[in-house]
């Protein structure tokens, strides 16, 4: 029998305030630090399969430009439970 999957898309945020990533759930307090949000749902038996840049900030520095995510979309999958 094949195995099925579930996924889950989310995005990871950079918080200046905390300065560290975040992910806000609904209904649920944040999650901050990217070896937090991996844990966080590593142990819930998500699996991460993709990290992209969702969002990216230019700014000048010295004589060139840079270009910096500033936020990312995970996404994890997970075996369905028979």
């Amino acid at each position: 029998m094949m195995t099925r999957w579930e996924y889950l898309t989310l995005s990871i945020e950079y918080d200046k305030k905390q300065r560290d990533w975040a992910t806000r759930a609904a209904g649920k307090p944040a999650v901050v630090g990217l070896q937090a949000i991996l844990n966080e749902y590593g142990t819930q038996g998500w699996e991460l399969v993709a990290l992209q840049a969702e969002y990216m900030e230019v700014y000048p520095a010295f004589g060139k430009w840079c270009l910096e995510p500033q936020a990312y979309r995970a996404t994890f999958k997970r075996a369905l439970a028979e």
